[in-house]
């Protein structure tokens, strides 16, 4: 058996690249489409080549096993990568910060490094982004402003790339497909456009798939969504998932303090002195969301 990584799945297939570079459409094992963790792309894989007496066609295989995953993303779906970038356009689609804190809670869950790229900056003014950036104070993550159309920010974003295996996520439209085209023009992405009506972009990548980047790292390009869901955090987890909380830790008033409504507590002390407003009002959100959760 020879082992090797899920580059795309799609319709019961999985297209799985050997050590040297090759690539297989293969099968999964009975087992293995029975088991509740079905593969996804970047998934390690021990595979059986088959024989093909057409060379004219792809090589084939059978997946026997699944190997042991260091971190995996239900939404995008993929696994075993070692930074998660999140897309968002300042506008056409504007941006929608309640999804990037559900992604950096997400990525924080599974100890995934993680960036913020924030692209179209063509499309704003320059009083327009000087107001962001005071909305941004005390933002708890690197954040990367972008324009394929001036070519803003594409070297800076490129040497995040390097080296590294990443997940790209976010909405249709924002330009996830425009941006690895800009600094790898070689992949020739699909890309589409935001429809006029709904203000949303159509969806060009139709599923995930790893791409080897020509400069070094891989980069896994995911299909557009607006909606994600928490599953498996519990409420007493969410202030771990806040990293901007970890130095306030200890200093509240009650040791099971929530940071919701109890008195003398840290982290509400120091909302819009060292904790951005923006970030505690999405963790607020998703209490509450996941206390709603809890009681059904």
């Amino acid at each position: 058996m020879l082992e090797g990584k899920v580059v795309k799945a799609a319709g019961g297939f999985f297209t799985v690249c050997d050590e040297t570079g090759k690539e297989y459409i293969c099968r999964a094992r009975g087992m293995l489409k029975r088991d509740k963790a079905s593969l996804m792309v970047g998934d390690r894989v021990l595979f059986k080549p088959e024989s093909n007496a057409d060379q004219s066609l792809a090589a084939e295989g059978l997946i026997e096993k699944l190997l042991p995953r260091d971190n995996l993303l239900k939404r995008p779906p993929v696994a075993n990568v070692d930074q998660l970038v999140t897309v968002m356009s300042l506008k056409e689609p504007d941006c929608d910060w309640q999804l990037v804190s559900r992604l950096l809670v997400l990525a924080e869950q599974e100890n995934i490094t993680t960036f913020l790229c924030l692209n179209k900056t063509d499309l704003v003014s320059k009083k327009e982004l000087d107001q962001l950036d005071k909305e941004l104070d005390h933002y708890p993550y690197t954040i990367i402003y972008t324009s394929v159309v001036k070519g803003t920010g594409l070297e800076i974003f490129k040497e995040k790339l390097c080296g590294r295996c990443s997940v790209f996520a976010g909405p249709s439209g924002v330009g996830k497909s425009s941006l690895l085209n800009a600094i790898e023009p070689g992949l020739f992405l699909k890309t589409g456009s935001v429809s006029d009506k709904i203000k949303r972009g159509r969806h060009t990548t139709r599923q995930a798939e790893l791409l080897t980047l020509p400069g070094g790292g891989s980069v896994v390009d995911t299909p557009g969504f607006t909606r994600l869901d928490f599953f498996d955090i519990e409420q007493d987890q969410l202030a771990e998932l806040f990293p901007e909380f970890d130095s306030l830790r200890g200093n509240c008033g009650f040791r099971n303090c929530r940071h919701i409504s109890e008195p003398d507590c840290a982290v509400r002390r120091e909302i819009g002195r060292t904790l951005n407003p923006m970030r505690y009002k999405h963790y607020q959100y998703f209490v509450e969301e996941l206390s709603k959760q809890e009681a059904f």
